[in-house]
């Protein structure tokens, strides 16, 4: 143990003594190299093992409040390569060819997931997944019933059973249009990989939402899709889809809204809660802003 203590210290002498003779150009690439480096791991690692997140809405109180810093564990459901090169916190950059390592399991019902919004991909959603792939969801009631039994509702959820949309009445903004409202929702088919779908049998919007979030460019010309410049009547599903809502139930734009989310949009899951800020407190009462109490909670 003693002599490897001191080859150790002898390496570091002699670390130290190669700094010191260093020119000012040796250095400077020597500099250079060390943050390449480290900023190329960062990237690595925040690309496919964990990453930071702030939650800017309230659409999933109480589980997760505004405020709230989380990591999330971007492992669990298959690290990913980078997929973009860039400027960060900024929009100007490209797309670059990745993979996807295997994951450890695959998403569930009742899962809180991290996952790029399909409609942006640039913005990052946290909500609990509901339905699966293969799974059949309705709302009755603001009760969710998956493959006809009873979705518990979520321990710190926010559920207001005393204020119940009529099931007469069609919200406009609801998905897929003509579906219903938030709070009584028809039966919906959640798909799945290799699912053959007759576009003919079922809501435009719904398979329309599922060609578009498998790449394809989707036209839709007096009652016929148009896949890539071909006319189609059925559609082989290239992906496993998730019906995600949030735990605030009356206040969250969710799936309910805009849509289901492709498996190639499922980035992670939320690790802990690292920190917790109340926004609603002056910055000078720093022992009332920050919750403590919330401090290194995971999520479920």
């Amino acid at each position: 143990m003693i002599d490897k203590w001191r080859a150790y210290r002898a390496r570091k002498e002699q670390q130290k003594e190669y700094l010191r003779n260093m020119t000012k150009k040796e250095r400077f690439i020597y500099e250079v190299k060390s943050w390449t480096y480290v900023i190329i791991a960062v990237f690595f690692i925040r690309a496919g093992i964990i990453e930071a997140y702030q939650i800017p809405t309230g659409s999933m109180e109480t589980t997760i409040n505004v405020g709230d810093f989380l990591l999330g564990n971007k492992f669990i459901y298959g690290a990913r390569t980078p997929d973009w090169v860039g400027i960060p916190f900024t929009r100007i950059g490209f797309d670059i060819p990745h993979l996807r390592l295997p994951a450890f399991r695959q998403p569930k019902s009742g899962d809180v997931i991290i996952f790029k919004f399909p409609h942006d991909p640039w913005t990052n959603y946290v909500k609990r997944c509901i339905a699966g792939p293969g799974d059949s969801l309705k709302i009755v009631d603001k009760v969710p019933y998956i493959n006809n039994k009873r979705f518990s509702d979520p321990k710190h959820s926010i559920i207001d059973y005393g204020n119940i949309l009529n099931k007469d009445y069609t919200e406009p903004n609801i998905f897929p249009r003509g579906h219903g409202n938030r709070d009584q929702f028809k039966a919906l088919y959640i798909p799945k990989k290799d699912d053959l779908i007759n576009v003919d049998d079922v809501s435009p919007d719904y398979i329309y939402n599922i060609m578009t979030m498998d790449g394809h460019k989707v036209d839709y010309r007096f009652g016929n899709f148009y896949v890539d410049g071909k006319a189609i009547h059925s559609y082989l599903v290239e992906q496993n889809y998730y019906f995600m809502m949030g735990d605030n139930r009356d206040n969250s734009f969710d799936s309910r809204y805009w849509g289901l989310v492709p498996h190639k949009y499922v980035m992670g899951a939320p690790l802990i809660l690292y920190f917790s800020w109340d926004k609603n407190q002056p910055i000078w009462k720093v022992h009332k802003k920050i919750r403590w109490w919330r401090l290194l909670h995971t999520v479920s």
